[in-house]
This record gives structure tokens, sequence and C-alpha cells, in this order.
């Protein structure tokens, strides 16, 4: 009976000291890389609980390079929509400059091939790409030009649909700003609308057409209609701007909620995986002494005991 209980004493004593040299190794390895919980071993109720914040957080994440591609889309958009303003309040300076009397053929020929050079820069404006290629202007389509001639030489919009939109604040908000939206359409003259209506590539054609006119009575009116169409243009544009200013905004305001939610997560994810390291050399040390305590113990049961002579 004494052997029996002497072998088991002995067995204890190992397997105390193993479990206590796995504590150890453990504590150490979270020491070293500052974490206390890597396994569902460590702590089941806190890394389900962690494991649920990072799905959250990825989505988070996903959701931040959606916003931050239709932001990038949405700045460009303006970028160029202001530089087309430019265009236009040029042309119409210069179909003022037009309607003078004193301007001979000559120096309208002039003004009309300046109107002309405003709009082949307009024309490259309205195909602008942003920086992930797609076309500024071209609504959904994922490829081609927003604009281009067709069958009558007339330019048209190439597009499709609206431009994609991202979920911010429990809404969707477009990327973009379509090209008939900006730029206005062409369409034919009606009983309600003798005159029609004319997009901005049209409006520029016009206008250097009316300079060139040699007819006086007729140049004045044509003259007349291009500074209403103008006038409308900057309207318009104006418009586009401030909406897509105002889909910007709101594309900020969601950017830094979830960075504010992300920045939460990140802390209670911290809190639940994180070793505190004072608290960690801590139990380190109470480890150490515990098992030099349990390997002195050893040594003398064992020296006492007659184990190593059966």
């Amino acid at each position: 009976m004494s052997a029996i209980n002497t072998r088991a004493a002995h067995d204890a004593g190992i397997v105390r000291m193993a479990e206590l040299s796995a504590q150890l190794q453990g504590l150490q390895g979270q020491i070293a890389t500052g974490r206390r919980v890597s396994a569902p071993k460590d702590d089941p109720v806190a890394f389900s609980r962690a494991a649920v914040l990072r799905r959250a957080d990825a989505a988070s994440d996903a959701t931040q390079r959606g916003i931050d591609a239709a932001a990038r889309r949405l700045s460009a958009t303006d970028v160029a929509l202001e530089s087309i303003s430019n265009l236009v309040v040029r042309a119409r300076e210069l179909a003022l400059q037009g309607s003078n009397s004193t301007f001979n053929p000559e120096d309208r020929a002039i003004l009309a091939t300046e109107v002309r050079e405003l709009a082949a820069s307009f024309s490259g404006l309205a195909d602008s790409r942003g920086s992930d290629g797609e076309r500024l202007f071209g609504g959904a389509a994922a490829s081609g030009p927003a604009y281009g001639l067709d069958a009558n030489g007339i330019m048209v919009w190439q597009g499709a649909g609206r431009a994609p939109a991202v979920a911010a604040g429990g809404a969707l908000v477009a990327s973009g700003i379509e090209g008939p939206d900006a730029f206005g359409t062409t369409t034919a003259p009606t009983l309600a609308n003798p005159q029609g209506t004319a997009d901005l590539f049209a409006s520029f054609s016009q206008l250097a057409e009316a300079l060139e006119q040699p007819d006086a009575a007729l140049r004045a009116t044509a003259l007349a209609t291009s500074l209403g169409q103008l006038d409308g243009h900057v309207t318009r544009l104006a418009d586009a701007r401030a909406l897509a200013g105002a889909r910007g905004a709101r594309l900020e305001a969601e950017g830094e909620r979830l960075a504010k939610a992300g920045l939460a997560t990140a802390t209670e994810l911290s809190k639940l995986e994180d070793l505190e390291m004072t608290e960690g050399i801590a139990r380190l040390q109470r480890l150490l002494t515990v098992l030099e305590a349990a390997q002195a113990s050893f040594v003398r049961t064992s020296n006492l005991s007659l184990w190593d002579q059966l």
C-alpha cells in the first residue's frame, strides 16, 4: 500500500509540474504576442464575441471602400463640372461680344473659332474618367465613351442607367452625375416649345454658327437664343455641382461614422483579446514561484521516499 501511495504521489507531482509548465509556456506566448485570446480554448466567450466583432468590422471596411470609391468619383466629377462651367461662362462672354454691332465679320469669325475650341475642350471633359477608369458622366455604363456621334453626326449620350450607388446612413447615395442631367438634352421643336432644347454640345455649335451668320437680324436672334441656352446651362451645371457636393458631404459624414465605429470596435477587441502586460508579468512571476516550489517539494518528497529503491 505504501508503494502505491508513493507512486501515486510521484505521478501527481509530475502531472502538476507539467500543468504548471504548460501554463507558464502559454503565458509566455501571450506576453510575447501581447494577446490574451488567440484560440477558443483561451476564453470561449471572448473568442466568440471577438469573431462577431471582426465580421462586423470586415463589413464596415467593405462599405468604407465603396464610399471611398464613390467619393473619389464625385470629387473628380465636381472638378470636371467646374472646368466645364468656366467654358460656358467664357462662351457667354463671347456671345455678348459678338452681339456688339461694332464687331466686323472677321472679329466674329475669331470669336467663332474660340467657341469651337471651347466646344472641343468640353467634349474631352464630358468624356472624363475617374481614378478607377470609369466614365464620370456615363452613368452605370462600365465601358465605352460617355458621348459619341450618332448616324447624323450629332453628339449623343452613350451611357446607361444611373451611376452606382453606395449605402450611407440607411440610404443609397449615387456616386456620380449622368451626362444628360449635367449637360441637358437636345429635343426637336414642338408646339409647346417651338425652339426645342439643345444640350451643351449643340449650344456650342449653334453659338459658333450664330457668330458667323452674315445677316444682322438673323444673327441677333440667333445670339439671343444662344445666350438664353447658355444661361440655362450655367444654372444646370451649378445645380449638378451642388448635387455632387451634397452627395459627397453625405458620404463624408458616413465615412466619419464608420471610422468612429471602427475605433470603438478596435477598442472592444483590444479589451477582449489583448493582454494587460502588467497583470501578465505578475501572473508569470506567480507561476514561476509556484513551479519552483512544486519542483522543490517534488525533490524533497522523492528523496524521503523509497521509490528509487523499489
